[in-house]
C-alpha cells in the first residue's frame, strides 16, 4: 500500500470529506477498490487502512507496508465476516432493516434482509495492525505488522467503547495474553413485526446470529360504556392502535416508529359465537389504505361492528372485542349490551276521558310495561313517562318521573282563567323507545276540560256588625277575613258612607297586609262620626282578577257632645242566638206558650257610676219588620225583657208569624250615649199533643211498656188504667216526653188512658197503633221467651208432682220452682225495658193502686193444676185441683 505522499488522499479534501473510489472496472485502472467486496465507508486519522478477511493463501506476513513508520499512517485489519437472521416469534422476516454501529457508535452498515430473513455477509475488523516502531521486545518498524505488540493494544482506537485506549485499558495484558476486543451494536426493525437491539464482540471467527424482534401488542377500545341500550340492531364503535399511541405526530416516520406496525383487523366474537375463529369482523372507516400510518390516521383509527339482534329477546347480552397486527392479539375486550325489541307500553287508570278539573290541579296515575328484565324485573327499563298537552294557544311536551306504577300532577293555575277543551297524549318510554316524542308507542289520549276560570273571593266582616252602635274614637277597628279558594287575595277595599247625606262617602281605604287563615285589620280614627247618625260600610276583596260582592253592614255612630262620658258596654259572654218556643195550635187558652224571659242587666253596664241605663227594643229605621218587636217584647224597669209569644195574636192570627228574628235591644245612658245587643232570633214552633205508642205493646211480667209523646213544655202528662194513676210526666223544654207503664200494674191486658190539660185522651182519639197492653204474650211470630217460660214451668211443674206423689217428700214452694226462679232471673238479665223502669222511678210520683182482694190467684185453663200469684209473679199447685 504507497501513498504518493505522505498526507491523506488528495481528492478527500484532505480529511474533510469522503469519496468513496469508484469500483475498479478494468484491469489497468487506477482504483485499487476490491470488486463485491463488503466494506465499510469510514474516515480514519489520517491513514490508509486495508482490510481482508477471510482469505485463502493471505495474512499479515504477505502485506509489505511501504511508508514512513508512524501510528496513523498505514493500518491493516484483520476482519471477521458476519451476518444476521431477523425472526419474529420463530418466522423469518424479510426486509428487515439491520443497522450495525462501532463500539462508539459509529454507523458502519445499514443491511435488509432477504426473503430468508438473512442480512447478506459484511466484514466487521476484529483485529487492528499498524508497523510502528518503539515497542518492546519487537524489532520495529520492518514494514510488516505482525509484531508481538502490533496488534489492537496499540492501534489507537478504542475498540470496545469502555472509552480507555490501548495499554490504559486494562484488557491489554501481554502476561496474560490478552488485548482488546472488538465491539459492536445492532440495531434491527421491521415495520409490522417488531425491533430489537443488541451487541456482540467479535473474534477471529466467522460470525452469524439471530436477531428475534420484539412485537408490541395491539390496543381495542369500544366507544360504548358496559350497558348500553340498543334498539333491535346492535352497532358497536371504537378504535385500534399498534404498539403505542402518541396522538398527532411531527412526521408519517415518526408515527410509524411509534406505533410500529398497524392493525390488520378488529375481530368480534358476539354472544352467539362460542370460538374466536368463527369471530366476526369489525369495519374499518378509517378511510386508510392497508398498512397505511401517517401523523394523523392509521388503519382501524375508528370501525363499528353491527348486528341485527330484532328476533332476540329483550335483556343483556355480552360481545368480545380483540385487535390483530398480524402478529399478536390485544387484549380482549368485554362489553355487556342492554337490547330492546319491543317499545313500552302505558295504561293510564285516572282520569277518565271527558272529565272536567277545577282544583287548580290535575293528576295522572297509572301503570306501564316493558319486557325488558322479564320474568324477574319486568317494566325495569321504563325511563319516562312523556305528556303532551295540545289547548288554546298551548303546546308543549314534558316528561314525568316513570316506572311501573307512575303518577303525575298537572299544575294548571298559571295557564289563562278560562274553562277549556285540552287534549293529553300519553306514553311511556324506555331506553330506546319514544323519548320525547310517540314513535312506536301506542299512546293513550285523554280530553279533559280544564275549569281554571276565576273563583271570586269573598269576605266576611267581625267587627263593626250590621246595626251596632259604634263608639267613635281615633283607633275605630275594622275586622274582618277574606280569602280566595283558587288563590290569593291582594287587597280589601272599606267604604264609609254618610246616610242621611245621600251616601256621601266619608272615608275609603285598603287594607293589603293579610294573615295566613285570611285575617286582616284597619284601625281609623272615627271621631268626625256625627253623633246618632247612620252610616253605611261597605268591603270587598280582590284576588288580582275578580271583585267579591259589596258586604255592606249599617252603623250608628255614638259620639255624644260629652267628651268624658263612657258608652255602655255589652258582655255577649252567655248570650244565645236563638230562644225556642213552643205554642199550642189547638188551644186557645192565655197560657198555651212558653215565653222567654231575659234579665238584660246580665249584659248591659254603664261604666260610669251613678248613671241608670235605660233599656229598650232597638227599632231599626231602615225596616219595617221591626216595628211591633217592642210592642210585643215587654222590657221592665228591673231590666227583665219577656216575649209571650200570644201576644202576637193580636196583630196576627197566623202562628207562623209569632216568630221574631234578629231582636236587637239598646241600651242608653244619661247622655244618650247607647249600645246595642247582639241579634237574638225568638222561634216559635206550634204542636198539638201526641201520643205514640211503643212498637210492640206485648211486653213481659217484668216489662215496661213505654210511650212518647209531643207536647206543651212544663205541662204534666199522666197515664191511667182503669181509672187508677199508673204513672205521670213532664213534658221537657224540647217539646218532647216519655212515659212508662210497668207491665205489673196490668191484669193481662189494659188499655191506658192519658190526662193532660184537663183532658182526657183516649187509644179512638188519635190514627195510630193499638194502645192495648199485653203482659206475658209474644209479639213476635214463632215461640217467643213467654212460651218458652210456660214450657218450662210445666215440665218443672211435673217433675215436681212425681216427686210429690212417689218420692214423698215436701218442699217448700219456692224450692219446688226453682227452675222457675233462674228462668225469670234470666228473663230480667235480658230486660230491654230496664232503662225504662229507671227512667220513670221519678221523685214525687206515686202509683196508686186499686185495693185488692186478699187472695189474687188466678186459674188459667192452659195451665190445669196450677194458680198464678201475679204478687209474688209465680206458679204455685192449684190444692182443689183433681189431681192434686
Amino acid at each position: 500500500l504507497l501513498w504518493s505522499d505522505q498526507e491523506a488522499y488528495p481528492p478527500n479534501d484532505y480529511q474533510t470529506n469522503i469519496r468513496p473510489t469508484f469500483v475498479q472496472d478494468c484491469a489497468n485502472c487506477a482504483n485499487m477498490t476490491p470488486r463485491g467486496f463488503p466494506l465499510a465507508i469510514n474516515m480514519d486519522n489520517n491513514s490508509t487502512t486495508f482490510t481482508f478477511a477471510n482469505l485463502s493463501n493471505l495474512d499479515r506476513s504477505k502485506i509489505y507496508i511501504d511508508t514512513t513508520p508512524s501510528p496513523p499512517t498505514v493500518q491493516v485489519r484483520v476482519a471477521t465476516m458476519a451476518r444476521f437472521q431477523t425472526l419474529v416469534n420463530g418466522e423469518r422476516v424479510a426486509g428487515a432493516n439491520v443497522l450495525i454501529e462501532d463500539a462508539l457508535g459509529n454507523d458502519m452498515y445499514s443491511l435488509y434482509t432477504k426473503g430468508d430473513g438473512y442480512t447478506q455477509w459484511f466484514a466487521l475488523p476484529s483485529d487492528f495492525h499498524l508497523d510502528i516502531r518503539g515497542l518492546g521486545g519487537g524489532d520495529n518498524p520492518n514494514h510488516f505488522a505482525m509484531d508481538e505488540y502490533e496488534d489492537s493494544c496499540s492501534d489507537g482506537i478504542d475498540n470496545d467503547g469502555d472509552l480507555t485506549i490501548d495499554t490504559a485499558d486494562d484488557d491489554c495484558d501481554t502476561l496474560s495474553g490478552t488485548r482488546e476486543l472488538s465491539r459492536y451494536y445492532y440495531t434491527a426493525y421491521s415495520f409490522g413485526f417488531g425491533y430489537d437491539q443488541g451487541e456482540f464482540t467479535l473474534t477471529d471467527t466467522t460470525l452469524q446470529d439471530t436477531i428475534n424482534l420484539l412485537n408490541k401488542a395491539p390496543t381495542v377500545f369500544v366507544t360504548q360504556s358496559d350497558g348500553h341500550s340498543y334498539r333491535r340492531v346492535v352497532n358497536v364503535s371504537g378504535s385500534a392502535h399498534d404498539g403505542q399511541l402518541a396522538g398527532i405526530y411531527a412526521t408519517d416516520e415518526l408515527a410509524q416508529w411509534d406505533q410500529g406496525g398497524y392493525v390488520h383487523e378488529v375481530q368480534v366474537k358476539d354472544p352467539f359465537t362460542s370460538e374466536w375463529s368463527n369471530a366476526g369482523l369489525a369495519v374499518d372507516t378509517s378511510g386508510m389504505d392497508v398498512g397505511q400510518v401517517t401523523r394523523t390516521n392509521r388503519p382501524f383509527s375508528s370501525w363499528y361492528y353491527e348486528i341485527d339482534m330484532r328476533d332476540r329477546e329483550e335483556g343483556d347480552y355480552v360481545f368480545e372485542f380483540r385487535a390483530f397486527d398480524g402478529i399478536d392479539y390485544s387484549p380482549i375486550i368485554s362489553k355487556s349490551i342492554k337490547l330492546n325489541t319491543q317499545p313500552p307500553t302505558i295504561t293510564v287508570t285516572s282520569p277518565s276521558s271527558f272529565s272536567t278539573h277545577s282544583e287548580g290541579t290535575v293528576t295522572f296515575e297509572g301503570t306501564a310495561f316493558d319486557y325488558y328484565g322479564c320474568p324477574i324485573q319486568c317494566s325495569v327499563d321504563i325511563q319516562d313517562i312523556f305528556f303532551h298537552i295540545e289547548g288554546p294557544d298551548f303546546d308543549i311536551t314534558t316528561p314525568a318521573e316513570g316506572g311501573p306504577d307512575w303518577s303525575w300532577t298537572w299544575d294548571f293555575s298559571g295557564q289563562p282563567r278560562q274553562s277549556a277543551t285540552y287534549t293529553f297524549t300519553v306514553w311511556a318510554s324506555d331506553t330506546d323507545f319514544c323519548e320525547s316524542v310517540v314513535d312506536e308507542c301506542v299512546p293513550v289520549v285523554l280530553t279533559l276540560t280544564i275549569d281554571n276560570s276565576n273563583s271570586p273571593p269573598f269576605i266576611s266582616i267581625i267587627t263593626p256588625q250590621d246595626g251596632q252602635r259604634l263608639s267613635v274614637s281615633e283607633g275605630t277597628v275594622f275586622e274582618g277575613v277574606a280569602r280566595d279558594n283558587d288563590g290569593a287575595i291582594s287587597r280589601v277595599d272599606i267604604e264609609v258612607q254618610d246616610v242621611a247625606n245621600g251616601y256621601l262617602l266619608v272615608y275609603s281605604n285598603s287594607v293589603s297586609d293579610f294573615a295566613p287563615n285570611g285575617a286582616w285589620s284597619l284601625e281609623w280614627d272615627s271621631t268626625h262620626l256625627m253623633h246618632d247618625q247612620q252610616y253605611l260600610m261597605r268591603f270587598r276583596s280582590y284576588d288580582g282578577y275578580d271583585y267579591s260582592d259589596w258586604s255592606e253592614l249599617f252603623i250608628v255612630a255614638d259620639n255624644p257632645p260629652d267628651a268624658g262620658n263612657s258608652q255602655p258596654t255589652f258582655d255577649q259572654t252567655g248570650w244565645s242566638s236563638e230562644i225556642n218556643l213552643y205554642c199550642e195550635t189547638n188551644s186557645q187558652a192565655q197560657d198555651r206558650c212558653t215565653r222567654a224571659e231575659i234579665n238584660l242587666l246580665d249584659y248591659f253596664e254603664d261604666p260610669d257610676p251613678g248613671q241608670e241605663l235605660i233599656l229598650a227594643v232597638y227599632d231599626d229605621e231602615g225596616t219595617i219588620s221591626d216595628d211591633h218587636f217592642g210592642m210585643v217584647i215587654n222590657v221592665g224597669m228591673d231590666g227583665m225583657a219577656i216575649y209571650n209569644p200570644v201576644s202576637m195574636f193580636f196583630y196576627d192570627t197566623d202562628m207562623t208569624t209569632w216568630t221574631l228574628e234578629n231582636v236587637v235591644f239598646v241600651a242608653t245612658d244619661t247622655y244618650g250615649s247607647k249600645i246595642n245587643s247582639n241579634p237574638i232570633t225568638f222561634s216559635v214552633t206550634g204542636i198539638a199533643f201526641d201520643i205514640s205508642p211503643p212498637d210492640d205493646t206485648s211486653v213481659p211480667s217484668n216489662g215496661v211498656a213505654v210511650f212518647t209523646g209531643v207536647g206543651l213544655p212544663g205541662k204534666t202528662v199522666t197515664v191511667t188504667i182503669a181509672g187508677n194513676t199508673v204513672n205521670n210526666t213532664v213534658v221537657g223544654e224540647d217539646s218532647f216526653w216519655s212515659l212508662g207503664i210497668p207491665a205489673s200494674r196490668i191484669d193481662g191486658s189494659a188499655t191506658p188512658v192519658f190526662k193532660y190539660g184537663g183532658e182526657d185522651f183516649h187509644e179512638d182519639d188519635f190514627d195510630n197503633d193499638d194502645w192495648t197492653i199485653r203482659v206475658g204474650v209474644s209479639g213476635g211470630g214463632g215461640m217467643g221467651m213467654g212460651t218458652i217460660i210456660l214450657i218450662l214451668l210445666v215440665v218443672i211443674a211435673a217433675i215436681g208432682g212425681f216427686v210429690y206423689f212417689f218420692v214423698e217428700l215436701e218442699e217448700d214452694e219456692d224450692e219446688e220452682l226453682d227452675g222457675t226462679s233462674e228462668v225469670k232471673e234470666e228473663a230480667e238479665a235480658e230486660d230491654a225495658y230496664a232503662w225504662a223502669k229507671e227512667a220513670y222511678t221519678e221523685p214525687g210520683i206515686t202509683e196508686e193502686s186499686p185495693s185488692e182482694p186478699e187472695s189474687r190467684l188466678q186459674e188459667h185453663d192452659e195451665h190445669p193444676g196450677w194458680l198464678w200469684d201475679p204478687d209474688n209473679e209465680e206458679w204455685v199447685p192449684d190444692s182443689d185441683h183433681s189431681d192434686a
